[in-house]
């Protein structure tokens, strides 16, 4: 028997892990594996239960919140590839115009990541108000 907190609304679960594992779909979470899939009782929440291959730590994360933050792992690790090859460029006026352009790319999809996950947890305090105090906290 294992104990949990929800890391939206701080709710308690007790739970047991089985031998049971699921497909892992992050990319940025390739050295966990998925021991469990729960529902919070109060914020409705889908709740995934990770362990990791190799220290063995265990993670518990909002999945839909991470989610978010995974879809724009890859387009951000692109740009900063993209980047890189830009810092090559002789030229210091093309460097300087590409590397804006590619800076500007990058902002903007930390910026859609910041208010997509904003927007979720302004949805989680109007379905449980009393819960959502130290959210942020605990999400970061």
């Amino acid at each position: 028997m294992k104990f949990f907190k929800c890391p939206c609304c701080n709710k308690l679960h007790f739970t047991r892990l089985n031998g049971l594992s699921f497909e892992n779909p992050y990319k940025t979470l390739k050295e966990h594996t998925i021991k469990k899939r729960l529902k919070c009782g109060k914020c409705h929440n889908n709740l995934a239960i990770f362990i990791n291959n190799k220290t063995s730590e265990t993670k518990i994360i909002w999945e839909e919140y991470y989610k978010i933050y995974d879809d724009a792992y890859q387009k951000q690790k692109d740009l900063q590839q993209e980047k890189e090859q830009v810092l090559k460029i002789e030229d210091e006026k093309e460097k300087q115009k590409h590397l804006e352009q590619v800076l500007k790319k990058i902002r903007k999809i930390q910026n859609e990541v910041s208010t997509n996950q904003s927007k979720l947890r302004i949805k989680a305090r109007v379905i449980s108000p009393e819960a959502s105090a130290g959210m942020t906290e605990r999400l970061s």
